[in-house]
């Protein structure tokens, strides 16, 4: 069975620095960083998602997911690709977006193993410091895996909000992103699933509804996810969501093919298209 990676030098030993970013090799895989934008209602670039990128050794790209179940229930080599994406998301976004705000996945058992281990505190957080990232610019998304208990996810999960990280709930609406997790959370930002926007264009209005409602009253900020195109876009802005995400808004672009001013592309793209919505 393979170690948990715990502690810097172990990560580094699965870590490669190119022309292109950093990446990670580990069994099978190759890792790398893609990061799509997130934008506010008013058309305003706020941040990006990392995600993570599998390749197998012939380059062939992996559904992530898929990748992930293979290893449930949560194993040592899951909560390492977990960890090693982590480590070069975090340094391919001190490189490229500095000033923005960065939205980091992570698995229910990887933050037990962490909080477990006390490494959230010996080797996440100094290296954020140490990148420059202000520590308020980091999102740390709770992925939908379920866990056993929420309470102890709550606990864990105070280490981050203590250091002064920001947290999220992604796909809220599937899986064990539920009702109870956010209220036992608290996160500063719930990420609803694509599948309730896709619904609610269906004509199936409440879950997303429901989702808003339930966000707002706890001062939750909500961010849309799964915005597609220009109905979807319409549809995000009608019900003050708070931020937008999806492929009508950016596709996530891997580190080796950002060119420099893709940014600035990016601001470009968002303009015309806020620009045609309000005609």
């Amino acid at each position: 069975m393979s170690k948990i990676l715990r502690t810097r030098e172990e990560l580094e030993r699965y870590l490669v620095h190119t022309e292109f970013g950093h990446q990670a090799n580990y069994l099978q895989y190759d890792l790398k960083s893609a990061f799509q934008p997130i934008v506010t209602r008013k058309g305003e670039l706020f941040g990006y998602e990392a995600l993570l990128r599998l390749e197998d050794k012939t380059g062939r790209v992996l559904d992530t997911g898929q990748v992930f179940k293979s290893y449930r229930p949560p194993s040592p080599d899951m909560i390492n690709i977990d960890r090693l994406a982590r480590v070069i998301h975090l340094r391919n976004f001190a490189t490229l977006y500095p000033s923005s705000y960065l939205f980091l996945n992570m698995t229910p058992s990887a933050l037990m193993d962490s909080e477990h281990q006390n490494s959230t505190n010996s080797v996440l957080i100094p290296r954020i410091q140490q990148l420059g990232i202000p520590a308020g610019h980091v999102y740390f998304e709770i992925l939908e895996h379920h866990y056993d208990s929420d309470e102890q996810l709550a606990v864990a999960t105070g280490t981050l909000k203590a250091a002064g990280l920001k947290l999220a709930i992604d796909d809220y609406g599937v899986d064990g992103s539920s009702e109870q997790r956010v209220r036992a959370l608290c996160p500063n930002i719930m990420k609803t699933d694509r599948s309730l926007l896709q619904q609610y264009r269906l004509g199936r209005k409440a879950p997303l509804l429901d989702a808003i409602v339930l966000a707002k009253s706890m001062g939750i900020k909500v961010l849309i996810e799964g915005v597609e195109d220009a109905v979807d876009f319409a549809n995000a802005q009608a019900l003050e969501a708070d931020y937008l995400q999806g492929y009508y808004i950016g596709r996530p672009a891997v580190v080796d093919t950002v060119a420099e001013d893709s940014e600035q592309q990016l601001f470009v793209n968002l303009a015309i298209k806020f620009a045609l919505s309000a005609v």
